[in-house]
């Protein structure tokens, strides 16, 4: 009776510790097991589900689609007629892109399972100014392929509509992808992740006392500047301002400027964002409840 408790518990993904709390109350506090005890039968319970776990998933995302007729998923496949990637989308969050799908944020920094599949969410911005989940995707690895494919399918999934916009992080893999399948999407990186990358670049320069304005001059530089003329001029005098002679993060700054400082932006869509919090804020829901220990099956069913 107990192992069929602790098959239960381990479908609705229930800690250990609450598992052998309720099995303890059961017992009267006298259990003559612990809490490796029962992670060890929970692994015995996942093995004999783990050869199939993709029939599961397939079985209910046919479930969703039967209660849900706009549910969408999509399974790529190797040669050797193995899962790579998934894709899936409901009708609500297919309804919501359409309204409001002119930007989206998309990163995959979360491995979710044991399988270390990448989460990929696509999060966009409602017109209330809340986050929202227009589709999810597990993804075997980062390459060209690969995001080309999930933006393919993306498209198909929402009627063909491109976003207007899109911020990522500064993956060239994902750069290739959204400039062949999304050519007419404005593609902007992530503000925060630059400059943090050039505070811990710089922090030997910025601690020169001949620089100890530099770091706020540099930031209110590009934070603030209003016009492209104006970052151009200010920024191009950093060097005879200050002694920046070796940061040499300042000069790929400078080659990238077009793709996230923010005055190259004002003419295009991006509503209350210049990073990738809204998919970092996203995914630390999702840590909340998905856990690297889950298999496919339990993942997808907590996505959406």
């Amino acid at each position: 009776m107990e192992k069929e408790l602790i098959a239960t518990f381990n479908k609705v993904n229930l800690p250990d510790r609450k598992i052998m709390a309720v099995l303890s109350y059961i017992r009267g506090d006298v259990t003559p097991y612990n809490k490796k005890h029962i992670s060890s039968e929970k692994t015995k319970i996942n093995k004999a589900t783990s050869d199939n776990d993709m029939q599961q998933v397939y079985d209910w995302f046919s479930k969703k689609q039967a209660e849900d007729l706009m549910f969408f998923y999509k399974f790529s496949i190797d040669e050797n007629n193995k899962v790579k990637n998934i894709f899936w989308s409901n009708g609500t969050s297919r309804r919501y892109y359409e309204e409001f799908g002119d930007c989206i944020s998309f990163d995959t920094t979360y491995n979710t399972n044991k399988y270390s599949l990448k989460f990929a969410p696509i999060v966009g911005i409602t017109g209330h100014g809340d986050n929202y989940l227009f589709g999810c995707a597990f993804i075997m690895d980062e390459t060209t392929e690969t995001f080309e494919w999930l933006f393919q399918t993306m498209l198909t999934c929402m009627g063909g509509k491109h976003p207007k916009t899109i911020i990522t992080d500064q993956d060239l893999a994902m750069k290739a992808a959204i400039r062949n399948v999304l050519p007419d999407t404005i593609h902007r990186n992530c503000f925060f992740h630059i400059v943090k990358k050039a505070q811990e670049k710089g922090g030997r320069i910025f601690s020169l006392e001949r620089n100890k304005n530099l770091h706020d001059d540099l930031f209110d530089i590009l934070r603030n500047s209003l016009t492209e003329t104006e970052f151009e001029y200010l920024y191009k005098k950093l060097p005879q301002t200050y002694d920046v002679g070796g940061f040499r993060y300042l000069d790929d700054m400078w080659l990238n400027r077009e793709n996230f400082v923010p005055c190259y932006f004002k003419k295009h869509f991006f509503p209350f964002i210049n990073s990738t919090a809204r998919s970092e804020g996203t995914n630390a829901l999702f840590k909340l409840d998905v856990t690297p220990r889950y298999n496919r099956k339990e993942s997808s069913r907590t996505g959406l």
